[in-house]
């Protein structure tokens, strides 16, 4: 019975959090299409540029979904230079997009888009010149807008770990791959994972994990994880807990 009644709640839950309503920013680096009608067939209005912001506004109509680069997303009706049509919501972003001259890495990004919220805390400090098998060090900092980045560092171990109020495991992946530093992990022209996968990509092997529930015909992200060899053994992790995005990228040996 209780299955029962947490199966509508989580279908409207995975529902509820892909459409998102306010201020958002075209993350496709060629732009966003706005189309004629809510169809990819349909003839383009005009082309909205990346990092325009766009308001997605609740009009309580029922919406047409749509899969593009495995991702899930809904035809919304917007206006842009007094010009109205349809785009695709799958590649929006709740927060500004990269400056893809100056963001080389995530700390680059939350400079632009953000600033530190009080000091950084070290939880515990160690020389890393010293640090033994056993030995470890957490520095953690708050943002202005919500974010946190933690580092952890260990013998022979260094894993960055950021946590993004209001994005969805989909709108993480696109904003890490316009980011060079997960350039190994995710590729530029990489689709979102969408299952399990073992592949090779310039002589570096990849596993990729993806942890998902299907209600109906739409898919629930839990996690995903992106393991390869570089020298060093790295991982990034994207999944979330209630209403944040974390994303973890470590390394080890």
């Amino acid at each position: 019975m209780k299955k029962l009644i947490l199966f509508p709640f989580l279908l409207f839950s995975v529902m509820a959090f892909s459409q998102q309503f306010g201020k958002l920013y075209v993350v496709a680096k060629s732009g966003l299409n706005m189309r004629t009608s809510p169809s990819i067939k349909a003839d383009v209005v005009d082309i909205i540029p990346y990092g325009s912001a766009i308001e997605i506004k609740n009009e309580n109509e029922e919406l047409k979904s749509f899969v593009s680069e495995n991702m899930m997303g809904f035809w919304q009706k917007v206006t842009y230079k007094d010009k109205s049509g349809y785009i695709l919501d799958s590649y929006l972003i709740p927060w500004e997009v990269p400056e893809l001259a100056t963001v080389k890495e995530f700390g680059d990004y939350l400079k632009q888009v953000t600033k530190p919220f009080g000091k950084k805390l070290t939880v515990r400090e160690m020389n890393t010149n010293l640090m033994e098998e056993n030995g470890w060090q957490i520095s953690k900092q708050l943002y202005e807008n919500g974010a946190e980045w933690q580092h952890n560092s260990g013998y022979e171990y260094g894993a960055d770990i950021y946590f993004l109020p209001g994005f969805s495991i989909q709108q993480g992946f696109l904003l890490l791959r316009l980011i060079p530093e997960f350039s190994n992990a995710i590729g530029e022209n990489d689709a979102f994972p969408n299952k399990d996968v073992k592949t090779t990509r310039d002589e570096k092997e990849f596993t990729i994990k993806v942890d998902k529930e299907m209600f109906g015909d739409n898919p629930w992200y839990k996690k995903i994880d992106i393991e390869y060899e570089d020298g060093a053994y790295y991982m990034l992790q994207l999944f979330t807990i209630d209403n944040q995005l974390v994303i973890s990228f470590g390394s080890g040996v």
